[in-house]
């Protein structure tokens, strides 16, 4: 297979080069999404049609057009998926025009839509020459949807450090009836799922691997033998298990949990300027990490609990 469509970030190779001819376009579609050469960054182009009123088909259609393989906008994608099984649970037929509370909602998400294209993410997540590097996940859930985000840490010799946005995905919550942390749970796999596919594809060499969760539920139950456990949560954890340490997974206050986004959806106005999201929590700037006892008992779902008095040893 002879390519034929070359483009580069490095001047003094295109100069240099006979053999190719290099494009000079100043912005590329790359695999679905936007690359600039001259900044070396990521961006979006969203075409969008404002409808006055609109169907259950607009909604897919204008859901469809925002590409987004790495899940950089994740916390948007997510509010989409979320808008879409409330349709579903509504049973609007794809020719039916949206509700009137429904139309407003849909379009005041379309409208903010636009500021997409206005989002330019670096692609380079390392520093150069890095001597340590740290890959921190995180995972939330809500009723709505359960994700997960993984931020790459950098540090050189000379302490100069970089936390950048590698990956997230999102899964709306089923529209049965279940507990949060089950929800929790779930994530807490997707987490890990995500985790194991960003190392196989980067291929660093990643010195320390940090996995975060705000369910001290789901945390007392990876640090037990899946046999101890019920079926549904026994299942999951063996799959938390075979892919990561009990080690690995620390608590974080949900303030400080970036997955909280992505569980529970933002406007791309408010996405663009979100520090949290970008760069993830403050304490990754610093090499002090939150530490907080995980019990060694396992803690019951509050669903499993059979009386009250299992539910003030619970909350006690």
């Amino acid at each position: 297979m002879v390519l034929h469509k070359w483009c580069g970030n490095n001047t003094e190779l295109i100069e240099v080069s006979e053999n190719h001819n290099f494009s000079d376009s100043s912005e590329i579609k790359l695999l679905g999404v936007y690359w600039n050469p001259k900044h070396d960054c990521f961006s979006f182009r969203v075409k969008i049609d404002l409808h006055e009123l609109n169907t259950k088909r607009d909604v897919l259609s204008t859901i469809a057009r925002i590409y987004d393989p790495l899940g950089l906008l994740g916390p948007v994608v997510a509010k989409a998926k979320i808008f879409l099984q409330k349709l579903w649970m509504l049973k609007i037929d794809w020719t039916d025009l949206l509700p009137d509370t429904i139309n407003r909602e849909w379009r005041q998400f379309v409208e903010s839509l636009q500021v997409v294209n206005d989002i330019n993410i670096n692609r380079c997540i390392v520093v150069e020459q890095p001597e340590v590097i740290e890959l921190h996940g995180f995972s939330d859930a809500s009723q709505s949807a359960y994700g997960a985000v993984v931020y790459c840490k950098s540090i050189t010799s000379d302490g100069k450090m970089l936390v950048h946005l590698i990956a997230s995905k999102s899964r709306v919550a089923p529209t049965k009836q279940t507990t949060i942390p089950r929800l929790e749970l779930c994530a807490a796999v997707l987490l890990a799922k995500l985790v194991h596919r960003v190392k196989q594809a980067l291929k660093l060499n990643v010195t320390n691997t940090f996995l975060w969760s705000d369910s001290m539920i789901v945390l007392s139950w990876i640090r037990k033998e899946s046999y101890q456990l019920k079926t549904f949560v026994a299942n999951r954890i063996a799959t938390i298990q075979e892919m990561t340490s009990s080690e690995q997974w620390r608590y974080v206050a949900t303030e400080d949990n970036p997955a909280d986004f992505v569980s529970r959806g933002m406007d791309s106005l408010k996405l663009k300027t979100c520090e949290l999201w970008w760069n993830g929590p403050k304490f990754l700037m610093s090499n002090q990490y939150p530490q907080r006892q995980i019990p060694v008992a396992v803690i019951k779902d509050p669903g499993e609990l059979k009386n009250c008095s299992d539910f003030s040893n619970f909350f006690s």
